[in-house]
């Protein structure tokens, strides 16, 4: 553990980081959901639960450099994708909360219940999607604030069939 008070955090803390995150979301303020990452950071979801994989070397469900997830963000927004019209309704809940530090990161593991709902022709097939995931997000403290450096999510079902995800986790 790091021995700089700074760069640690409590679990209640960690909690509060992670339930503002989820209201972020659910709440549709994407753009500032993007301010709580660094310039650097990486969204991540891979395509496998093995904790050892590369996302450099497999495949990965969404694999997004800050370039990319700026990208993405645009296109939710823009009106053009189609997936999205009209858009999600999401609820996300938050449970198992751990938290450590290593290295001066912080590490927080949790788990993710998250519920979709999108009101369009297609209901019939999913009018309410449930998933489940691992959650893995790392935080640094920049300019006094907790900031992503990572935000991993593994989904229970990332090797089997995912109905849509054109929204963000």
């Amino acid at each position: 553990m790091s021995a700089n008070n700074s760069e640690q955090m409590t679990r209640a803390e960690a909690e509060d980081f992670l339930f503002a995150e989820a209201c972020l979301l659910d709440e549709g303020e994407v753009n500032e959901w993007r301010k709580l990452f660094t310039a650097d950071a990486l969204y991540w979801l891979p395509y496998s639960r093995d904790v050892n994989v590369d996302p450099t070397k497999h495949v990965s469900i969404i694999y997004d450099d800050m370039e990319m997830l700026d990208e993405r963000i645009k296109r939710l927004q823009s009106g053009a994708c189609h997936a999205q019209i009209p858009g999600s309704r999401t609820q996300h809940s938050v449970n198992n909360v751990r938290v450590k530090t290593v290295d001066g990161v912080v590490i927080i593991d949790s788990y993710l219940t998250l519920h979709e709902y999108r009101a369009n022709r297609q209901d019939r097939f999913y009018p309410l999607q449930t998933m489940a995931a691992n959650c893995e997000h790392k935080l640094v403290k920049r300019g006094g604030e907790w900031k992503m450096t990572s935000k991993k999510v593994v989904l229970l079902n990332c090797d089997g069939e995912i109905y849509d995800l054109s929204f963000l986790i």
